[in-house]
């Protein structure tokens, strides 16, 4: 049987690759998607240049995905996470 501890560790090593998998996500996204937009601004109308507003605005939302994907920022949330885990638990074991 698997201990609370190991179950602890496999959940958080879970949640660190499933926020590095969502940013891989969101990256190629904006790279296929911003390179189309990118063709259709310069095929269409390449006197009038708009895609890097949209590269810039879609960049800015891309970096913070970055930042918040990072290891650090995804075990903090999951710290917080077990801690009201735990509390609830003790909570419900009182009223036992």
């Amino acid at each position: 049987m698997t201990s609370v501890e190991d179950f602890k560790q496999a959940w958080k090593e879970l949640e660190v690759e499933e926020a590095k998998k969502g940013f891989l996500a969101h990256l190629a996204a904006y790279v296929i998607v911003n390179a189309f937009l990118i063709f259709i601004n310069l095929y269409a109308s390449p006197r009038h240049i708009w895609f890097p507003w949209v590269l810039g605005g879609w960049g800015i939302g891309l970096a913070f995905h970055f930042v918040f994907s990072r290891e650090r920022f995804v075990i903090s949330d999951w710290e917080e996470k077990c801690a009201k885990i735990e509390l609830r638990a003790k909570e419900l074991e009182k009223k036992r």
